[in-house]
């Protein structure tokens, strides 16, 4: 068990988290502290390198900048436990909570098997059981190789918000012609990464926008290697080829043979500190990107990584970018269900869940405001209430407005706009589960019916809900043509 116990913080609710990026974040953490309804932050040691080791005294420093208000008479000789400790006596505290770490990385050398990986998974446990100590108990990671998440463009949303955008052809044409992994455009069909139509597609978004603006083709390499670790030192096409290769020739089996390995490893160490390890999903969810595999882009993935007890980090937008994920609420009931079986409860199996909007047409999307998709939100909240789901979540990518700031996709007014609709639409949910239970009983009991049968009628009504909620709101299809698709970015 945690030797700190958090403590604000009703557990028997769902609690709305932001992700903030440190100090260096543009968004502070007194703003989030003003933004309503949000309890929980969401962060990470980034200025720590991939595979070493989060100690104590880092950690702390994290909690008190999170949980704490400064104070002047902090003792300099006191540093890790004991300094938060410290705190805890004699702190004001911000009403805020670090409970939740994304991301505490699966590296490169664990994914693809390097000898490495002993050293790295050694780390990985220790950094476990140091977060469980500071009551850390959700410890988020990615099995995406090389790139973390991949979109090609800032758009401009039709009311001139800025939001993050996914162009397929512009995305393949950057393969093709700037990364080049391969001397022929046959090579990129062969290793099953674009089709002939999508090559087709790819030279005429190259031709039309790319090959005579070489401005353009930077803006486009960086925003695609901004999903990179080490992006934000430089990271250049030569150093994003060498990446990739390492996984040149690997297959979906082996790269699950790594997967499960480490899984092995770490997991018992987490569970024993108290914390719960939960999977990112590919985000976007599409097998193979650059020319590697992935393994998890849907039921089938997750499935595979609870049966070595890793939990889902279920973020909705990245699945339902594939058009196999596009009915969510079964997608998110199969994996419920299947966890069930394994004797898992709901918060073992979602530890940590994102819950942000696509627009889409079936390859390419772009993120919208939460408030024009409630909707489809809605289906998603009733379906997580309905299942038992208490935890934190956080309102994901988010459009900028023009009186935000924050980097692409954080924008602290689009996410708190998107924070207190998922809290009312949470708290509905739970009206009508709450009423679901009555109106069975009234039911019965008006056509004199026997109320041991109660427990089964409202089985009945929950699976017909369900059907019903999965069929009645269809996904947006936005057409997306040449002349919106925003190539040029300014990504200051």
């Amino acid at each position: 068990m945690s030797e700190i116990f958090n403590q604000n913080w009703n557990r028997e609710r769902v609690r709305a988290g932001m992700r903030w990026f440190g100090p260096e974040d543009e968004v502070s953490i007194r703003n989030i502290q003003q933004t309503p309804g949000v309890t929980n932050i969401i962060t990470a040691l980034h200025h720590i390198p991939a595979g070493e080791i989060w100690t104590e005294t880092e950690i702390a420093k994290r909690k008190i900048e999170v949980e704490f208000l400064p104070h002047s008479d902090a003792p300099a000789d006191l540093e890790g436990m004991k300094l938060f400790q410290w705190y805890t006596m004699n702190g004001v505290r911000t009403g805020l909570v670090w409970d939740t770490a994304e991301s505490l990385v699966f590296t490169e050398d664990i994914k693809n098997g390097s000898p490495n990986r002993e050293q790295h998974i050694s780390h990985y446990k220790t950094s476990l059981q140091n977060l469980g100590r500071f009551g850390v108990n959700n410890v988020v990671g990615n099995f995406m190789l090389v790139a973390d998440w991949t979109r090609t463009s800032i758009t401009n949303l039709p009311d001139g918000s800025k939001t993050l955008k996914y162009i397929h052809s512009a995305f393949a044409a950057f393969d093709i012609f700037l990364l080049k992994r391969h001397d022929s455009e046959q090579g990129y069909i062969d290793d099953g990464s674009f089709s002939k139509q999508e090559v087709e597609e790819a030279r005429k978004y190259w031709n039309t926008y790319l090959v005579d603006h070489p401005e353009r083709q930077e803006e486009l390499a960086a925003m695609i290697t901004a999903g990179l670790p080490g992006a934000q030192a430089g990271f250049t096409l030569d150093d994003f080829r060498a990446a990739v290769s390492k996984y040149e020739g690997m297959s979906v089996d082996v790269l699950q043979e790594h997967i499960a390995y480490f899984l092995d490893a770490v997991v018992p160490v987490a569970n024993a500190a108290g914390v719960r390890l939960c999977c990112h999903a590919d985000d976007p969810a599409f097998s193979p990107f650059l020319g590697t595999p992935r393994t998890v882009g849907g039921s089938a993935g997750y499935k595979f990584l609870l049966d070595h007890g890793c939990g889902v980090n279920m973020c909705i937008g990245s699945l339902m970018a594939n058009e196999s994920n596009r009915d969510i609420t079964t997608v998110i009931r199969e994996i419920a269900e299947y966890g069930a079986m394994k004797g898992m409860n709901m918060e073992e199996i979602f530890p940590h869940i994102h819950l942000r909007p696509i627009e889409t047409d079936g390859k390419n999307f772009r993120e919208g405001h939460h408030a024009e998709h409630r909707e489809e939100l809605a289906k998603v909240v009733h379906t997580l209430v309905d299942l038992g789901w208490q935890g934190v979540f956080r309102p994901d990518h988010a459009p900028a407005s023009d009186h935000g700031f924050g980097r692409p996709g954080y924008d602290v007014i689009g996410r708190g706009y998107g924070a207190q609709l998922l809290l009312g639409l949470f708290e509905m949910a739970e009206i009508v589960k709450t009423t679901r239970n009555k109106s069975v009983t009234a039911a019965i009991k008006a056509s004199n019916g026997d109320l041991s049968l109660k427990e089964e009628a409202i089985k009945a009504a929950r699976k017909a809900e369900a059907k019903k909620i999965s069929k009645k709101i269809a996904f947006i299809k936005v057409p997306f043509v040449y002349g919106e698709q925003g190539v040029v970015v300014n990504l200051d």
